[in-house]
């Protein structure tokens, strides 16, 4: 399988939490030395009120964005190369970076020198025995983050801004014991469904690709479709020609068409067993039966619970938000394709359990509460700001 295919990542983040978070400058475009095309697109980033954001100012925030991931997730490794790796992600976040320090330079925020120390010190990516390491402080600035002591330093001033202003816009939310109840249920109260099950496997035979489709892909893409070298290296990456990469982006391209249409026919479906199980009054199962569905059915689960046959069971669960018993779901998009369901029986939350764990499940929902006010603060700010490029291809503008 070619490199463009391997690197296919799914990856759900709030955006904003990364922006706000405290470490490597690895080589990579926007990096430090990093050269500017003088030949490609715009020669400007975006307007931010009445200023044009500099390709520099870019490569700065962008900088800054890969100290704070590595300092967040220094002992993730999985998730550390997965940010680090996804340059449109990189890029989103280091835009959003530029707009939140705008915000901050108004709002006034200083930082002492003081309070950066202490963050440092604090680190434990800098601790040995529990104590602040200064040579080891120096050698991860050379060797893993890339950025002299200064200019980092000043990185995690910014971040403690950030910080700030983040706990400012967030400061006046409240909680209820209604919102905390209302919460705890939904994480833990559990649900048993009846469920149908439309995989793309059942309509790949089903789809075609016109080789015109397949040529005008590998135009657009074959940069990025790479032979890896052998393990010795004695033969080097080489760009795949078009008839080495036509069977790769021929699976690609129908798994793309066939995605399209599993929507459309689930949508289809749900419309059809509407008509079944309401004005016809047949059952679910009788329903879909006369469709050629298979209806199953699971054990009680709640959002954390994994469930086998469907996957990530917090999908279905946030699905059932507001449904009845022996309502039929929407079809909801899981991993393994699209599912329709109806809710069968219920178990409620254990009130003592609850009694026990409120206290600390409070700051686990305020904490969540803040990070939705901060996405839309965060939007908001998107939508004043003026892009001249696109994110996903920031790449291309510093080659």
């Amino acid at each position: 399988m070619l490199k463009l295919f391997r690197k296919k990542i799914v990856m759900k983040i709030i955006l904003w939490g990364l922006v706000i978070i405290v470490v490597p400058a690895f080589v990579m475009w926007g990096g430090a030395g990093s050269s500017r095309s003088k030949d490609k697109g715009p020669g400007y980033v975006g307007i931010v009120g009445n200023r044009k954001v500099s390709f520099d100012e870019l490569s700065g925030a962008l900088s800054g964005v890969r100290s704070q991931i590595i300092l967040n997730y220094f002992n993730q490794p999985k998730a550390l190369e997965a940010l680090l790796s996804n340059k449109p992600i990189l890029a989103k976040l280091a835009w959003d970076r530029i707009l939140m320090m705008e915000e901050a330079k108004k709002a006034g925020m200083k930082i002492s020198d003081k309070e950066v120390v202490e963050a440092l010190r604090s680190h434990p990516l800098f601790l040995r025995n529990g104590t602040f390491d200064d040579r080891f402080y120096t050698y991860m600035l050379r060797n893993n983050i890339g950025l002299e002591p200064r200019a980092f330093e000043e990185t995690v001033r910014e971040n403690i801004s950030l910080q700030k202003l983040s706990a400012s816009i967030t400061k006046d939310i409240k909680l209820s014991d209604d919102d905390i109840l209302s919460e705890y249920k939904k994480e833990f109260a559990k649900i048993k469904i009846s469920y149908v099950l439309l995989e793309p496997k059942d309509y790949l035979g089903k789809v075609s690709v016109d080789e015109n489709a397949v040529k005008d892909f590998y135009e657009k893409n074959k940069g990025g479709l790479i032979i890896k070298s052998n393990l010795k290296g004695a033969i080097p990456d080489r760009q795949a020609t078009f008839e080495e990469a036509k069977a790769d982006i021929e699976r690609y391209l129908k798994g793309v068409e066939t995605v399209k249409m599993l929507k459309e026919r689930s949508g289809e479906i749900y419309k059809e067993l509407l008509e079944r199980t309401g004005n016809i009054g047949e059952t679910f199962a009788g329903a879909a039966s006369k469709l050629g569905l298979n209806v199953k059915g699971t054990d009680f689960f709640s959002k954390k619970d994994p469930v086998e046959a469907i996957g990530d069971s917090s999908i279905i669960v946030e699905a059932s938000y507001g449904l009845k018993d022996f309502e039929l779901s929407k079809p909801i998009e899981i991993g393994k394709g699209y599912i329709i369901f109806e809710i069968v029986d219920r178990k409620a939350v254990d009130e003592e359990a609850f009694a026990k764990e409120k206290e600390e499940y409070s700051k686990k929902v305020l904490e969540a509460r803040s990070n939705l006010e901060m996405e839309k603060w965060l939007k908001g700010l998107e939508d004043k700001a003026k892009l001249a490029i696109k994110l996903e291809e920031t790449e291309k503008y510093y080659r």
